[in-house]
């Protein structure tokens, strides 16, 4: 078998290798039957290709079996398929009968079908309103109408805080770029700008179509505004609601008042307390729109805003300007480095000034010096020093331990808590009553009476009295102060808080306590919120806590009679008397710690008194800070002054019996 294609080639190299080839194939082309799919080429030659391709493959075969051939039977090769121009068959994939195709494909559209049937479905049967809203929200616009932030009036219907009409004007700087320097110009005509080429950054703002150019713009300076740049011909100015909050009476209680951030949302103050019901609750309205503009006569939903509830305080402007006008002066005067004054209602716990100084005008809140807006009266605690002595002496007195005429041998000093305590001058064993213990303002005397109280019993009534808690008046940022709790609570303790030491408080916390005590022994949590009207014109209900009772009615009377004696015509404190009304009172002078030089070496001066004193109904409580002399010096001349201007102004009488002052020794 091996030697027939070897006798094969040297036919042919005889013979010519195309005839032979051409009478193998005809021999071939008899042995083998013809497929009749390849007899359809209409050249007639597809046969005779195949075959010659067979018998190329077969020399092709024969060749390389010989060392050399290789290389010539593959150039054979390749030359005999140019010459018969054979072609590579297309590769061809099996599929099935066309009935299999038909319900394949039937059932691929079936299942689109009920995929696009069950959608429907649940676009126009199950999910109907949900889709309806959404496409009716792709040509709906939604505006917020602002609620008007409620007014706030002092007891006589000043006004102290409105709001006033005002927009944000805004620009679209692709509109108004190229005129920039002409908007500029109209804008400094109106709007009192230091820097008005600061707008220009804003009018020429790349890459927007929004930019703020200046906020709370009263209404009728933008009306100018926008007549004159219509004239001009400048379009591309638009404006926003931007109200203004103003305090119409500038820097009067602006500390209690307090301001609105840019926002206008409460930011101190009452301002800030209220808030949430000051501000009320915005509306909305919804109209249909088309490219950014509403649709003549389409539908169109308006939720009215909520407006704010409106407050009346029981501040009174006039007596708060001129109580913070006095406190000014005195500052000056005894070189203090603030000062804080309460005025207030002992019979009800309305507070008729709350006044603090320096202070700032809340129209103008960033131009304001920080340490300058904070509520001293309030968040500031201290020692009290003194004043602190009508709280020790009406706890003595209602426990049933002296009376004011109690007589006492008091020493020149005294020892208490591993140090020697003595008065304000200098004497030696000198024999006073309790109320001249009080009158002197001796505070031996004070470590005495404490003794004689059973253990605990002080720092009861002082925590009965509201020392060292909240008073919950309605501002924000109250100081607690601080009362020495039972644990630490010892003799020595209760001997320094006797005479006003140990203990820290407030000056409304302090006020509230001596009211409690001057008041028939009724303590009334002090407020400054008289009343309150909602939107609607109907009055809201306000929370002014509970009246409780501290001392007895006896044990009032007593105390406001010993205070009176303070204030008597042969004391130091006749600075302190009112003229035409009976006069009770305390003084106060408290060692301050000093932060930076550590060391007691400033101090806190005050003074608290009531008018008229045989039916106490005002109390005025004046405190001032780092002031270089006594509370006698510093606090008791304001405290009349205030005083003085207040009484008439509510219609209390003066006086008609002039009191009685009891020796104070024996």
């Amino acid at each position: 078998m091996s030697r027939e294609p070897e006798d094969r080639m040297r036919r042919r190299r005889r013979t010519g290798n195309g005839a032979k080839a051409g009478s193998a194939d005809s021999r071939r082309t008899r042995r083998r039957p013809v497929d009749s799919s390849r007899s359809a080429d209409p050249g007639g030659s597809s046969g005779t290709s195949s075959r010659r391709s067979r018998d190329s493959s077969r020399s092709a075969s024969s060749a390389s079996s010989r060392p050399g051939a290789s290389r010539r039977g593959t150039a054979r090769t390749a030359a005999a398929a140019r010459r018969t121009g054979r072609r590579r068959q297309p590769l061809r994939w099996p599929l099935a009968r066309a009935e299999f195709r038909l319900r394949a494909m039937m059932v691929v559209l079936a299942i689109c079908a009920s995929v696009f049937a069950g959608r429907l479905v649940e676009v126009q049967a199950l999910d109907t309103q949900a889709y309806a809203e959404k496409a009716a929200s792709r040509f709906t616009s939604t505006v917020e109408l602002p609620a008007e932030r409620g007014v706030l009036t002092d007891s006589q219907g000043t006004l102290l805080a409105t709001t006033e009409d005002a927009v944000m004007i805004t620009a679209d700087p692709t509109l108004v770029a190229e005129d920039a320097g002409v908007i500029i110009d109209v804008l400094a005509k109106y709007i009192d700008d230091p820097d008005p080429e600061a707008y220009r950054a804003a009018l020429t703002k790349p890459d927007t179509r929004y930019s703020v150019i200046a906020r709370k713009v009263p209404v009728a300076t933008y009306v100018k505004i926008a007549d004159e740049l219509n004239s001009l011909g400048v379009y591309g100015i638009f404006r926003q609601t931007d109200p203004i909050r103003l305090y119409p009476e500038g820097e009067t209680a602006a500390a209690v008042l307090g301001f609105v951030n840019s926002e206008g949302e409460g930011a101190a103050g009452f301002e800030m307390a209220a808030d949430e019901n000051l501000s009320g609750t915005p509306g909305t309205e919804s109209y249909e729109s088309s490219s950014g503009y509403r649709i003549p006569l389409g539908r169109n939903v308006v939720e009215p805003a909520v407006n704010g509830v409106s407050y009346e305080l029981t501040l009174d402007a006039a007596i708060q300007s001129a109580t913070e006008r006095r406190l000014q002066q005195a500052m000056e005067e005894n070189g203090a480095s603030s000062a804080s004054a309460v005025v207030m209602n002992v019979k009800t716990g309305e507070i008729v000034a709350l006044a603090n100084t320096p202070g700032f005008d809340p129209n103008s809140p960033s131009q304001a010096n920080p340490d300058d807006m904070f509520n001293r009266a309030v968040t500031y605690a201290y020692e009290p020093g003194s004043t602190g002595k009508v709280l020790t002496m009406a706890a003595a007195i209602d426990s049933s331990t002296i009376s004011s005429e109690t007589r006492l041998q008091i020493p020149g000093s005294i020892e208490a808590g591993g140090s020697t305590v003595t008065d304000h001058w200098d004497h030696g064993l000198i024999n006073l009553t309790a109320r001249g213990a009080l009158v002197k303002s001796s505070n031996v005397g004070m470590i005495m009476i404490n003794r004689k109280l059973e253990d605990g019993v002080l720092r009861d009534y002082m925590k009965d009295f509201g020392i060292g808690q909240k008073t919950g008046v309605e501002v924000p940022g109250e100081a607690t102060g601080l009362l020495p709790d039972e644990e630490t609570f010892d003799s020595a303790s209760g001997d320094r808080i006797a005479f006003g030491q140990a203990y820290s408080t407030t000056a409304v916390q302090m006020a509230a306590a001596v009211a409690g005590v001057v008041n028939g022994g009724v303590y009334n949590p002090p407020t400054l919120v008289r009343s309150a009207t909602g939107p609607d014109g109907q009055p809201v209900e306000v929370d002014h806590g509970e009246s409780r009772q501290v001392v007895s009615e006896e044990t009032s009377e007593a105390v406001v009679d010993m205070m009176t004696s303070v204030v008597g015509p042969e004391t130091n404190t006749w600075l302190a008397a009112v003229d035409g009304y009976n006069t009770a009172g305390k003084t106060g002078t408290a060692q301050k710690f000093n932060t930076e030089t550590q060391k007691y070496d400033s101090f806190t001066t005050s003074f608290v008194g009531v008018a008229p004193a045989e039916d106490p109904t005002l109390l005025t409580y004046v405190v001032m800070q780092d002031a270089e002399g006594s509370g006698t010096s510093d606090a008791a001349p304001p405290f009349r002054d205030i005083m003085e201007y207040a009484l008439p102004r509510y219609g209390i009488p003066p006086s008609t019996k002039k009191a009685d002052y009891p020796a104070i020794d024996w």
